[in-house]
C-alpha cells in the first residue's frame, strides 16, 4: 500500500446511487476490471490500496493474484464481491453469461446483495461459517435467503456435500469439524447458487500442507468442470496450479507468468 499526506474531506462515492446500464461484451469473459483505485484515509494520510487495476478472467480460468501481507490482495477481494466499494474503476460481470456485461460500481444497493447472493461465490480464509448452523444448514442458507424451493435445496445441498466428501457430516457444526471440512463447506456454500465466479482470499492460510493440497485439489477439479476462480494467496507454491499467476505489489499488479502445475509438480 502507498501512503501520501493528504488534507481531503471524505465523500461518498456517488456512482453507488446510481442504476448499471447493460454494456455489450464477449460471452467467453466473466469479469472485466478496469482501472480499479481504492484509497483509504486516516487522519491527513491517504492510503492507496488498490493503483489502476486492470484484469479480464475468462470461463473456465483459474487465476491466481500473489503477494505479501498490505499489497491489497484482500482489498481486491473485497472489491470485486462487492463487499467495499472503490473510489473509481470498472468492475463489469458477465451477469447472463451470454454477453450481457453490468458495472457493479453503478448498482443500487438493493443489487449489490444479488450480485453477492446469486452470481458471486465467496471464500474466505476464516471460513465465516455460522457456529450454530450444522453443515448443511450452512450450505443452504443462501438458497433458503433466496427464496429456493425445499426441494431443489434440499437436493443440490446434499449433491454438493457428497462432491466435496462430506456427505456423512451433514449434521454436524462448525466446532465439531477440522479446518479443512470447515473449508470445504465454505467453498459448497460459495457453489449452491451457481456463481459466475468464485473469489476465494486465502482460502488455505490457516490449513496444513495436507489439508491445503487436499483444497487445491477441489479448486482444480472446479476449473476443470468449467468454474472460473479469482484465488488470492501470499503462498507461491500453491498459486503455481492457476492458469495464471499475477503479482500484486504496493496496490499495482507488476508482474503476471503462466502457472498450470499439477498438484504433484508443485510438492517436487
Amino acid at each position: 500500500m502507498k501512503i501520501s499526506i493528504k488534507k481531503k474531506k471524505g465523500r461518498m462515492n456517488k456512482q453507488r446511487q446510481a442504476t448499471a446500464k447493460a454494456v455489450k461484451i464477449d460471452n467467453d469473459i466473466v469479469l472485466i476490471v478496469k482501472d480499479l483505485t481504492k484509497t483509504y484515509t486516516v487522519g491527513n494520510s491517504t492510503i492507496t490500496a488498490l493503483n489502476k487495476v486492470n484484469l479480464t478472467i475468462k470461463k473456465g480460468e483459474f487465476i491466481a493474484v500473489v503477494g505479501p501481507s498490505g499489497s491489497g490482495k484482500t482489498t481486491l477481494i473485497n472489491c470485486l464481491g462487492a463487499l467495499d466499494f472503490p473510489n473509481s474503476g470498472k468492475i463489469i460481470y458477465n451477469v447472463d453469461a451470454k454477453g450481457m456485461g453490468l458495472d457493479i460500481m453503478l448498482m443500487t444497493n438493493k443489487q449489490h446483495k444479488k450480485m453477492r447472493l446469486r452470481k458471486i461465490g465467496l471464500i474466505f480464509q476464516f471460513y465465516n461459517l455460522f457456529p450454530i448452523l450444522t453443515a448443511y444448514e450452512n450450505v443452504e442458507l443462501p438458497m433458503v435467503i433466496d427464496k429456493i424451493d425445499p426441494k431443489l435445496r434440499e437436493e443440490k445441498v446434499k449433491s454438493l456435500l457428497k462432491r466435496i466428501g462430506l456427505e456423512k457430516r451433514m449434521e454436524h457444526l462448525p466446532t465439531q469439524m477440522s479446518g479443512g471440512e470447515q473449508q470445504r463447506v465454505t467453498i459448497a456454500r460459495a457453489l449452491v447458487n451457481d456463481p459466475l465466479i468464485i473469489l476465494a482470499d486465502e482460502p488455505t492460510g490457516e490449513l496444513d500442507t495436507e489439508t491445503t493440497t487436499n483444497i487445491m485439489k477441489i479448486f482444480l477439479d472446479l476449473k476443470n468442470a468449467g468454474e472460473s476462480i479469482l484465488m488470492v494467496t501470499h503462498n507461491l507454491r500453491i498459486a503455481e496450479v492457476a492458469d495464471r499467476i499475477i503479482t500484486l505489489t504496493d496496490g499495482e499488479f507488476t508482474g503476471e507468468i503462466l502457472g498450470g502445475k499439477s498438484i504433484e509438480d508443485i510438492y517436487n
